[in-house]
């Protein structure tokens, strides 16, 4: 980014001009969510995963576990700056919880995007966590990611800054090393490190990692290799979510890339020794400041087929991207849920239908127990810019 760019957004933000305020689409007030939201604002913070603590862990009832939650997330993201959570329910019934709580919050007139999946949780007893993304009004520092530090030395970072321009998106990625969550895990973050390399990056411009990993219980293996990673440095806020796979892990990651203004809005890149693939991009880089954030999306309950579920989640994505000023063109980040084999191979089937060949999202698909939502199969969550 120029340096008179930089100046801009700083006199911008002591200036008395307003910001853009994040916009709901197709928001509902009843259920406290939107099926996107659209900021303009460049300035973002990116939580870990966030679990009940002290009197709210099991065997609490979830009704406090998840009001736990929240005024755990209120601390970090204020409501009104909330633009997009992950909740991560033990079961469906949960979600219904959740739910409530949104509506009780964001009954107005803006919603945030909203994604559920179901998933074993690290702590047993515990029956729901929560990740976000929100606007940051004041940033604590200009031209570097910035990590708040845990409370445990070693542990990772609860919240980190992303600077404003360029976010880069890389896919999952999965070493097998030796069959161990342990090696696969350090043998796939090196993996992770050479692709930051091919995107001129650093460890320390990672934002947020997601891992999706087997067992649960075994999950405090996978996060100590995370963390030892970054030796010495704050560990980015790191989320995870079991899944079914002859694979002990897959790590994706958000990070802050350096761009120049005079590139295109979207960039999909394949680093080196990568195959490109017509459905997935290895990596995505944003070069505005503009982002989409699309809540999960299912399909209808009543739908006669996998295939027909996959054609009608993609529909809801083609009518939120058009409302939101985008197309299919124009993806950056997808994450599959998928609860069965069956819609899982029709999800492989049919993406080619919507996706262009050189211009696919990246992405990660996941089998998992559940979408959260009772009676569907596969959850959509996305990120895209306009066109």
């Amino acid at each position: 980014m120029s340096l008179l760019h930089y100046v801009f957004m700083f006199s911008l933000c002591l200036s008395d001009t307003p910001r853009p305020e994040p916009k709901s689409i197709e928001g509902d007030p009843k259920s406290g969510q939107a099926l996107a939201v659209i900021s303009e604002w460049e300035y973002r913070c990116y939580t870990g995963q966030i679990f009940p603590t002290g009197p709210s862990v099991a065997p609490t009832p979830p009704e406090a576990q998840v009001s736990d939650v929240f005024q755990q997330l209120d601390r970090l993201v204020p409501p009104k700056q909330l633009l997009k959570l992950n909740v991560y329910v033990h079961e469906p019934s949960v979600t219904a919880l959740v739910t409530k709580q949104l509506a009780q919050r964001y009954g107005g007139n803006y919603q945030p995007a909203v994604c559920f999946v179901q998933t074993a949780l690290p702590a047993g007893g515990v029956v729901v966590g929560l990740d976000a993304i929100g606007e940051v009004l004041a940033p604590p520092s200009e031209g570097m990611v910035r990590r708040e530090k845990p409370r445990v030395k070693g542990q990772p970072s609860p919240l980190t800054y992303a600077p404003p321009f360029g976010m880069a998106y890389i896919s999952g990625q999965a070493e097998k090393g030796d069959g161990t969550l342990a090696d696969a895990t350090k043998k796939t973050m090196e993996s992770l490190f050479n692709t930051l390399k091919f995107l001129e990056c650093q460890p320390s411009d990672v934002v947020q990692i997601k891992a999706f990993l087997t067992p649960m219980k075994d999950s405090a293996v996978a996060v100590k290799e995370i963390t030892a990673a970054f030796g010495e440095a704050v560990p980015p806020p790191i989320s995870l979510v079991e899944w079914k796979s002859t694979l002990p892990i897959e790590i994706e990651m958000v990070v802050w890339a350096r761009t120049k203004p005079d590139a295109p809005p979207i960039e999909f890149l394949t680093p080196p020794g990568m195959n490109a693939s017509p459905v997935f991009a290895r990596v995505t880089r944003i070069n505005r400041s503009k982002q989409i954030f699309i809540g999960g999306l299912v399909g209808k309950t009543d739908l006669p087929s996998s295939a027909d579920e996959v054609r009608d989640v993609f529909a809801t994505l083609k009518r939120v991207t058009a409302a939101a000023g985008s197309d299919l063109q124009h993806l950056a980040k997808a994450t599959y849920y998928v609860a069965d084999d069956e819609v899982s191979a029709k999800l492989n089937e049919v993406r080619p239908e919507f996706y262009a060949p050189d211009r696919p999202p990246a992405a990660s698909k996941a089998m998992v127990t559940g979408t959260g939502h009772a009676g569907r199969t596969l959850t959509l969550d996305m990120i895209a810019v306009p066109k």
